[in-house]
């Protein structure tokens, strides 16, 4: 696993590092079955904080980093990614440099809103965190009970292990900044992770990611679109302008003859192993309808944004 940046960056470069951060939290083939957050733990997930962290010692010690939070909306798919940034200072005789991967795995609703909130979050404060489970270990205890599972698991790795480093004292805040410009448009936070605005293409390596079985994809099916965002103005620009993706651009698989939807719907599907086999149809099936969206949305006007 190689190094990636603490230091606030644009957002596109931004959501390409978590992207790969989070492929390095699941890839049990390169990194083993007992240094991956287990699939019960992502599959049940509400939200999602990826963030790189610098940390620097000597008789005391200082922290910053950068990264992004995403949720999952009500029907399965992932929200449009919010920048945050995170700074903050301890004591003692900590001696050293140490650059860390963190996620954070957001148990539930309240949870996100906390990370949704305008104004700064102090860990230790505001953010109470725990340990996350992780391994073969955690999946066979499995979570089968929920009872008593903390509001944010958190999950850490230095070099490609897991690391130990306190982020008490930290605070972490929205980048504003960055959110209007990659979406051209003032955005809260709270607006971005409810799904109000599509992901932009920017974001699409970390979307890809997100819709890995690890983070329960299998587990949401592509009964049409529930809840259609609005392209933000940066990217209905991009569109107006001739950039925006076409046919070409997007990689489709062949697809049954026999809908997803009609086999489950007569139980010849039922399994997690065949919801599994079936992620390629529902990708494309995602992408089919979206594109089918675009469509049926092309010519007409976009409603004047209310200040």
């Amino acid at each position: 696993m190689g190094f990636h940046n603490p230091l606030p960056s644009s957002m596109e470069a931004e959501c390409k590092k978590c992207a790969k951060i989070l492929t390095s939290f699941v890839d049990a083939r390169r990194f083993g079955p007992d240094r991956v957050i287990p699939a019960k733990v992502l599959s049940s997930a509400k939200g999602l904080a990826v963030i790189t962290v610098f940390k620097a010692g000597l008789f005391g010690s200082g922290r910053f980093g950068s990264g992004v939070v995403v949720a999952r909306l009500p029907n399965g798919s992932w929200s449009a990614p919010s920048a945050v940034a995170l700074a903050g200072t301890g004591i003692g005789s900590q001696i050293g440099l140490e650059l860390v991967d963190f996620v954070f795995v957001l148990n539930s609703s309240d949870a996100v809103k906390t990370f949704s909130q305008a104004g700064s979050l102090s860990f230790g404060g505001s953010l109470s965190l725990a340990a996350g489970p992780f391994g073969r270990t955690a999946e066979a205890a499995g979570a089968a009970n929920r009872r008593g599972v903390a509001a944010i698991y958190s999950y850490s790795k230095a070099k490609g292990f897991f690391a130990g480093i306190s982020l008490e004292g930290s605070v972490m805040a929205e980048r504003k900044g960055a959110n209007d410009k990659m979406y051209g448009w003032p955005y809260s936070a709270g607006q971005l992770l409810s799904g109000v605005v599509e992901p932009p293409p920017a974001a699409a390596l970390l979307m890809e990611v997100l819709k890995m079985n690890a983070f329960g994809s299998y587990m949401f099916l592509p009964i049409g679109i529930q809840n259609p965002a609005i392209p933000s103005p940066r990217l209905e620009a991009e569109r107006s302008a001739g950039s925006s993706y076409d046919d070409a651009d997007v990689p489709l698989v062949a697809l049954s003859p026999r809908p997803l939807r009609s086999r489950l719907e007569t139980g010849t599907m039922t399994s997690q192993q065949q919801y599994r086999e079936n992620e390629e149809q529902h990708a494309a099936e995602q992408r089919l309808q979206a594109l089918r969206y675009e469509g049926s949305q092309s010519g007409r006007q976009r409603p004047r944004e209310q200040k």
